[in-house]
């Protein structure tokens, strides 16, 4: 799936059968080339953040979870990725090497585990292996 088609895609509590929010953003660790949380668009008893971990599943018309109590302010192992850390769109994609390859339009995961499969750049994709860093102002891949 696309970053771009998870965005706004509503999240869904099963025990009560209602929807507790939308998909804002998608927070990536980049040592991990994974999406490890989701950022919601409306906050919940003050907190916004979903651990992939306490999903239940990423379907193609919702996000479902068990209880809108695995909605919780991000915790501080995410402190260095809730920032510019972990956000991958519309930032500089340089190589290793300091090559510019443009701007991230998009990414593409993997809605079973979160793995980050793609980059994409203009027409060009980068594989989602070669994701080494991210930060406020470039993401960085291996040569």
């Amino acid at each position: 799936m696309l970053f771009s088609e998870a965005a706004g895609r509503p999240v869904v509590a099963m025990d009560e059968a209602r929807t507790v929010g939308s998909v804002a953003d998608l927070v990536v660790d980049p040592h991990e080339q994974r999406i490890v949380a989701l950022r919601l668009r409306h906050k919940v008893h003050g907190a916004d953040t979903l651990l992939w971990s306490d999903l239940t599943a990423f379907g193609a018309d919702a996000v479902t979870i068990a209880s809108a109590a695995r909605i919780a302010p991000p915790p501080a192992s995410l402190d260095r990725l809730t920032g510019a850390g972990g956000h991958l769109l519309r930032k500089q994609l340089l190589t290793a090497d300091g090559d510019s390859l443009g701007t991230v339009d998009n990414a593409e995961f993997d809605i079973q585990t979160g793995e980050l499969t793609s980059l994409m750049v203009g027409n060009a994709t980068v594989d989602g292996e070669r994701l080494r860093g991210c930060g406020k102002f470039a993401v960085v891949v291996a040569a």
